[in-house]
């Protein structure tokens, strides 16, 4: 249950932001912003999920907590998006792989433990980053505004918290 590839717009077939980008929304990229910050969430879940199945005791309630976390998001997302015309990516994208395959690789001879906690920070600040260019944006109502405050603030806890190894 994967994302649709795309073949991508740039020569030599690198992939860009734009692929992550649904075609229905790139005509109008107010929501592109919101889209790919719903696929970042997604892509993380899908990543965590797989380390989830490896992970060491003191690192599997982490994980756990932030599959729910990005599920809960990406739901939100999904909404927004939905109720603004966009169409929500159920799937994520290619980046879903490349997490699932990181995950997998960390797991296969001594599981996932803390020493994937710098990993997990990096990806926690690329959707922070994405949160934050979304609430720079003035088409939220306050309740979506409100949500999507939420969002960032329980970004900004969870990469406390894995600071301080959980």
């Amino acid at each position: 249950m994967h994302a649709r590839l795309r073949e991508p717009a740039a020569k030599g077939n690198v992939m860009n932001r734009d692929d992550l980008i649904p075609s229905s929304l790139k005509a109008d990229g107010s929501l592109s912003e919101l889209a790919t910050l719903q696929v970042r969430h997604v892509d993380a879940a899908n990543g965590m999920k797989t380390g989830l199945d490896r992970a060491k005791p003191e690192v599997a309630p982490i994980l756990a907590e932030l599959v729910e976390m990005h599920d809960t998001m990406a739901d939100q997302s999904a909404r927004i998006l939905a109720d603004h015309g966009g169409e929500p990516d159920p799937d994520g994208s290619w980046m879903s792989w490349v997490h699932e395959g990181v995950m997998a690789a960390r797991g296969l001879f001594d599981g996932v433990d803390k020493d994937a906690l710098p990993g997990l920070i990096d990806g926690e600040k690329r959707v922070l980053e994405q949160a934050r260019k979304v609430l720079a944006q003035d088409l939220w109502s306050d309740s979506e505004r409100s949500t999507l405050i939420g969002q960032r603030d329980r970004l900004e806890a969870a990469i406390a918290r894995l600071r301080h190894g959980a």
